[in-house]
């Protein structure tokens, strides 16, 4: 069973030998089939989480034992939630690849595939080396989706994506290697470093928790470090905004936890990042009710959600921890939907200005219903995984910070405003019809169908998560 976890994450990696010796017309088929496979072995990974009741599962072979350092994956109850959220997202992405990449097949298949693999590593690494390696390493993966494959001003989206990308894995980089150093003997083990944060230098803690910070609310993004993130959505192709949504902003949220797992230091300033978190989340959704193009909307509302998930985490208990995951998972699969959504409109009218495309319900009903579904379960609506991810995190944010932790509700309601609005006016308005260029894709059907069933399974059956310790 151990070794699931190491097909997991080196079956997309293994999968480029046969992407680089069959021909090119294989390498869509070679892609979905990949990320299907991965899909059925996390699949089968948590079937035995939920039944033995654990998902304390590792794996570690000898690296470079003169650093201390190993090859190892460590699965528990978060990383399981987001292994399983970035298998569905990559798979539905690998679906409706071939609708939106028509050029350099290839190139882009064996680019995404590095991604998928390096996505996977993230979660499930268990130390900071090779945390920071599959981060690195799907940072760059995603520049070249956007730098290759992205609409007209593709270039400066990606140039600006990248620079921030490097700021913050060089501070994460830099906190690392100070928490290495400060632990005797040295080791970049997760839990080793939780077993002796006691013993990490208060002075040392704070340095670290500063850049890791930075790190983290640039990756999620957070106010005022998040500008990157609507032009990066606005430029990339559709299933590039589908992973850069769905998977790699939780790098951010999902080190923003570890962060509070490794330093004690992190508990006296919990307050302090729930205002920025806070402020974060209202500020972003109301810029979303300005917003004049489709994707820019939608990315805005990102920003709203990752607040919320920071504000889970910073009230640093189970209920907020937890929350915080399953926000995770739920915006991960439901921001996918309204990105796959978005760029098939894109494709179908030739243009994302909200004020351009009218009427898509009587063109395209079925779209047009996941697409309203896919806002109902980013709203948190009942039976959907979204619901349970808020009610979560603001029992949790109660508890912490009493009636203040529920004033995040009102960038919630803010950006429902917002989406609902978009679906007045540009779905709804059947009597103002305009009319597509293009036809509708079965795989976009079926990717959205995907989706959408996985956020009511996760919001119908909690316990397939939360009964794993």
């Amino acid at each position: 069973m151990l070794q699931i976890l190491l097909l997991i994450v080196l079956l997309p990696f293994a999968a480029l030998l046969p992407m680089a010796l069959f021909d090119k017309k294989y390498s869509y088929t070679i892609s979905i089939l990949v990320s299907f496979v991965v899909l059925a072995l996390t699949a089968y990974a948590l079937y035995y989480s939920y039944t033995s009741g654990t998902s304390a599962l590792a794996t570690s072979s000898v690296y470079v034992s003169a650093l201390n350092l190993n090859f190892a994956l460590r699965l528990n109850q978060a990383s399981l939630i987001l292994l399983v959220m970035t298998s569905v997202v990559f798979f539905a992405a690998s679906i409706v690849g071939k609708y939106f990449i028509r050029e350099r097949d290839r190139i882009y298949n064996t680019i995404f595939l590095i991604a998928e693999g390096a996505s996977l590593g993230v979660f499930i690494a268990a130390n900071l080396f090779f945390f920071y390696v599959f981060w690195e390493v799907a940072e760059v993966m995603m520049f070249f989706i956007i730098f290759l494959y992205g609409g007209y001003n593709r270039r400066y989206s990606s140039i600006k994506f990248i620079i921030y990308s490097i700021l913050s894995s060089l501070l994460l980089l830099i906190g690392i290697l100070l928490l290495y150093n400060s632990v005797t003997p040295h080791t970049f083990s997760i839990n080793n470093l939780i077993a002796a944060s006691s013993t990490i230098p208060a002075q040392t803690q704070l340095i670290v928790l500063i850049l890791f910070v930075i790190s983290f609310m640039i990756k999620m993004p957070v106010f005022p470090l998040h500008s990157w993130l609507p032009d990066a959505h606005t430029e990339a192709p559709t299933t590039g905004s589908m992973i850069l949504a769905g998977v790699l902003l939780k790098f951010g949220g999902y080190g923003l936890y570890l962060m509070f797992l490794i330093l004690p230091i992190a508990s006296q300033y919990a307050l302090y990042l729930f205002l920025i978190f806070l402020f974060s989340t209202i500020y972003s959704a109301y810029v979303c009710l300005s917003q004049t193009n489709i994707k820019r909307l939608i990315a805005y509302t990102s920003i709203t959600d990752m607040g919320v998930v920071g504000v889970g985490i910073t009230a640093m208990n189970a209920f907020g921890y937890s929350g915080a995951m399953y926000a995770m998972f739920n915006h991960g699969i439901v921001i996918a939907l309204l990105f796959l959504v978005a760029g098939t409109l894109d494709h179908l009218y030739g243009t994302l200005e909200i004020d351009k495309i009218k009427g898509v319900i009587k063109n395209f009903s079925g779209v047009s219903y996941l697409f309203i579904i896919g806002v109902f379960a980013a709203l948190g609506m009942p039976l959907t995984a979204g619901f349970i991810a808020d009610l979560l995190i603001f029992i949790g944010a109660v508890a912490a910070f009493g009636v203040w932790g529920l004033l995040p509700l009102a960038g919630i309601l803010i950006i429902g405003a917002a989406l609902f609005w978009l679906i007045e006016r540009v779905f709804m308005s059947a009597s103002k019809a305009v009319e597509p260029y293009n036809p509708l894709s079965n795989a976009v059907v079926a990717s959205a169908i995907l989706l959408i069933g996985v956020t009511i399974l996760f919001g119908v059956l909690p316990s397939l998560f939360l009964s794993v310790s």
